[in-house]
């Protein structure tokens, strides 16, 4: 099937434009959520948007696991340290001072539906597409953050040294 050459400049033309209008759009849509971004003393950080979805039962996990909620503002549009990925989050600058190398995203959905990714600069910016209740957020939270601490037993949560658990003599 053959096109006439000023039918395709006609189609092109309305494709460009058709562009140029939504893009102002989808600008618009991504930029009007607020962040709230947590933080525990490991200067680990949990960052949830938008920040008026986060409901109580939410919030008062975080602060259950020792976070506390340490900056708000408007999300922007940040990629992994390795160019990978993109998503809403805090700015570089809230993260730089408040010395936050790793964290938690989580994008709620719903009461009972969320999106969580990590970022760590060793392994960028990692989203599964998974969508969590706050039963799996409870359980894979804990395990991020021992992922987080490395092979530090002492620092790792719900794991007791075994140091610890021996008797002592005498």
């Amino acid at each position: 099937m053959e096109y006439h050459p000023s039918i395709m400049k006609h189609f092109i033309l309305a494709l460009i434009a058709l562009m140029l209008c939504i893009a102002p759009i989808q600008a618009q849509a991504g930029s009007g959520y607020d962040y709230q971004l947590y933080k525990n003393n490991e200067n680990f950080g949990i960052v949830v948007f938008p920040k008026k979805y986060i409901f109580k039962t939410l919030g008062d996990y975080f602060a259950s696991i020792s976070f506390n909620a340490v900056k708000s503002g408007k999300a922007v549009m940040r990629r992994g340290s390795k160019n990978e990925n993109a998503t809403l989050m805090m700015p570089l600058e809230v993260q730089k001072q408040h010395s936050i190398e790793k964290f938690i995203v989580i994008q709620v959905l719903g009461q009972d539906e969320m999106l969580a990714g990590i970022y760590d600069p060793e392994w960028g910016l990692t989203l599964p597409s998974a969508r969590h209740g706050m039963v799996a957020l409870k359980e894979n939270i804990p395990k991020t953050l021992n992922i987080f601490r490395g092979s530090n037993p002492q620092r790792q949560t719900g794991i007791q040294s075994r140091f610890l658990a021996l008797p002592r003599k005498g």
